[in-house]
């Protein structure tokens, strides 16, 4: 940093030579001196001194006339003048014109000293002043050329919810320019954040996904960013348009409904042969046995039971169907899944125990209900016993465990069943490893647990299966 420059004006060469070494040593600043008015002015006039200390009586007029031309040329030099004979009025001069201090002769070398600390001071704090505000511009003037070039969309809101910022980018996807917008409420613009629809003024949206933050302002200018807290905070939005993402997201999910209706209908063809097969075989045996005149009950019954056998199989396979393919919207409430999972339990003991297979359920302590559809997530539990109990026809055990997990609760269902290959797509509709199972039920599982905003995973290997069904707490 640069050393404070400090012009002397006074025609005593020895009085000016003395106070030039006293303020170069003490105040470590560079002096020069000159003698006249008109030197000062000349000196002054191509180059800055932080401070002129000026004798009043000059040999060319006198040094108030320093103080206009001077601070005019440099705003934040300052003047002091020096006097023999001082007056009120000449006081009130020289103060009206800007000058820092009038003083009177003789003036101690500690009380002058004094004085041109706080002038220098004076100068320095202003120069630190414009260099900051010059910084303030050139980083306002920087941020807001980011604004204008980025590629999104921006905007700003004040603590009113008014639109103070509209970018570029707005104006050019809108058709709206600033000067229409900004001082309009923009929260509907935005919402929360996420993909909202947002006008042009020709007609019709284009659909934008927002990201927001809050920015309240703290002590002493600083500003410190939150989410949403705050109601005198500023709010700041960067959008991206989606809208043709959004019609090619529309697209490729119409053409996913498409292909999964043609591989659902050639898998439910293929399953209903099945049973109907195995019927259309029964009745010809019933009808053999009938034209013989064969009516008795123990040669009639075992072929009216299998036939009702398939007929029961057939409907449980158009049930699932319908349940994989146009699943009910969700009955969210508040439910407490211990008592889910012990009344799944509860009805599945009978058949666990005609199997040989034993029961338990672990719950951690202080697991949080979940908002859910206790119906849903029932069937969800029933399918995964159901599969579990006939995974172990010679016995074995069954065990439901209930945990707490980072945003979640999860609930393990355990076999130690045969189990099957990890790559087994399980959960693939019409995939099954039972002889005449629909091979929906493990779909109609990740589909419910799915519409839940939560996952279901496995781990398989003989004798340890587990499912683990994850739902946001």
């Amino acid at each position: 940093m640069s050393r404070q420059k400090v012009l002397i004006v006074d025609d005593d060469a020895d009085l000016a030579e003395n106070v030039a070494e006293i303020l170069g040593e003490e105040l470590a600043v560079e002096v020069e001196v000159v003698g006249t008015v008109g030197a000062a002015l000349a000196r002054a006039a191509d180059h800055r001194f932080d401070l002129v200390l000026s004798d009043v009586r000059l040999p060319d007029g006198n040094g108030t006339a320093l103080v206009e031309p001077i601070r005019s040329r440099w705003p934040h030099t300052e003047v002091i003048l020096i006097t023999g004979d001082a007056t009120v009025d000449t006081a009130m001069a020289a103060v009206r014109g800007g000058a820092f201090a009038y003083v009177l002769k003789p003036l101690a070398p500690l009380e002058m000293l004094e004085i041109a600390r706080r002038a220098l001071a004076q100068t320095a704090l202003a120069d630190e002043r414009e260099h900051l505000q010059a910084e303030l511009s050139k980083s306002e003037l920087r941020h807001r050329t980011v604004v204008e070039a980025v590629p999104a969309l921006v905007l700003a809101l004040d603590p009113a919810g008014r639109i103070a910022l509209w970018n570029r980018r707005l104006e050019e996807a809108t058709g709206f320019c600033r000067d229409e917008m900004v001082g309009k409420p923009g929260e509907g613009l935005i919402g929360h954040g996420g993909i909202h629809p947002l006008g042009r003024k020709k007609g019709g949206d284009i659909l934008v996904r927002w990201e927001r933050a809050r920015v309240a302002e703290g002590e002493r200018g600083a500003s410190t960013a939150t989410k949403d807290s705050g109601h005198d905070s500023w709010t700041y939005a960067v959008g991206m348009d989606v809208t043709a993402e959004q019609e090619m997201l529309r697209r490729t999910l119409r053409a996913e409904r498409l292909a999964a209706v043609g591989t659902m209908a050639a898998g439910l063809a293929h399953e209903v042969r099945n049973p109907l097969n195995s019927a259309t075989l029964q009745l010809q045996v019933l009808r053999r046995r009938l034209s013989k005149g064969d009516v008795r009950p123990e040669s009639l019954d075992p072929v009216a039971g299998l036939i009702e056998e398939e007929i029961r199989r057939l409907e449980r396979l158009v049930e699932d169907f319908l349940s994989f393919a146009r699943p009910r919207p969700l009955d969210l409430q508040s439910t407490g899944l211990a008592e889910l999972c012990q009344g799944v339990l509860t009805f599945a003991e009978h058949e666990a125990a005609a199997a040989g297979v034993s029961l338990t359920l672990d719950v951690e302590p202080d697991v949080p209900a979940i908002q859910a559809d206790a119906a849903r997530l029932r069937q969800v539990l029933q399918n995964l016993v159901r599969n579990a109990l006939e995974a172990m026809p010679s016995g074995g055990r069954l065990a439901v465990r209930v945990r707490r997990a980072e945003g979640a609760v999860e609930i393990d269902v355990a076999d130690t069943g045969a189990g099957f290959a990890d790559e087994a797509p399980v959960f693939d509709a019409f995939f099954t490893t039972k002889s005449k199972g629909t091979g929906l039920g493990l779909s109609i599982v990740h589909g419910i647990v799915t519409d839940h905003g939560g996952t279901v995973r496995v781990r398989s290997q003989p004798g340890d299966t587990c499912f683990t069904v994850s739902l946001p707490a």
